[in-house]
């Protein structure tokens, strides 16, 4: 056994090839894609569940290339946010969403509120505060109108001053997709955020649903108080 010597196998297989041929692609068009405007905003509705009304939307952004097929952003955001080029699609959906805004206000609209999301990326750029600002007072939009969303993974680094000089310019800042993390309420004893959104795996089939339902009963609860 002594003189036995360790081996490592790995297995080749198509598909490997495959998914880097993908990636490479995305990368080569990205910048043409970006300067083409292909990326399209989508507006996902919010609805106030006790009068069942609209209440705003959550700005999505889907990719349609040059020969209008469509590629998901599960193929193209984790490879932006490898490579960083999610910091310019940020900054091109953050520009759009702006547009649309002053558009609707152009036209003599009411607009509801739409929020756009900030990429972990993003969060570590020192001038957040600096760009999203900027954009407000270049398209002259209430600053409430245009809400700032990031993951609950993205509170994990030093950006309390960020989020308050946010806030204190008119912003409001929503944690998305709580409760998917092991740090959700030492985040909350910290960070004053301004909405909750609440991971939708609550809401998911489970066993026993009567625990589920508990635990949005107490979330609910405990945004209220704070």
């Amino acid at each position: 056994k002594e003189n036995m010597m360790l081996q490592n196998y790995a297995f080749y297989e198509s598909r490997m090839r495959d998914e880097i041929m993908k990636e490479q692609k995305i990368v080569n068009n990205m910048r043409s894609a970006l300067a083409e405007n292909e990326f399209v905003l989508y507006l996902q509705p919010k609805y106030e569940l006790q009068s069942n009304s609209l209440a705003g939307a959550e700005v999505l952004v889907r990719w349609f290339d040059s020969n209008k097929k469509m590629i998901s952003p599960g193929d193209f955001i984790p490879i932006f946010e490898r490579n960083g080029f999610i910091m310019n699609l940020d900054y091109y959906v953050w520009e759009k969403s702006c547009q649309l805004i002053r558009k609707w206000l152009d036209e003599g609209h009411n607009p509801m509120p739409i929020s756009v999301n900030i990429s972990r990326v993003s969060v570590y750029n020192p001038r957040l505060v600096e760009l999203l600002c900027g954009l407000v007072e270049k398209y002259q939009i209430p600053s409430h109108l245009f809400q700032l969303e990031l993951t609950e993974s993205a509170y994990t680094t030093n950006i309390k001053a960020m989020m308050e000089a946010l806030q204190e310019k008119g912003f409001k800042v929503l944690m998305d997709d709580f409760g998917s993390g092991y740090s959700s309420l030492n985040v909350l004893k910290d960070l004053k955020v301004d909405v909750l959104k609440i991971d939708m795996r609550f809401l998911e089939d489970t066993e026993n649903e009567a625990r589920g339902e508990n635990i949005l009963a107490a979330v609910v609860r405990m945004a209220k108080w704070l």
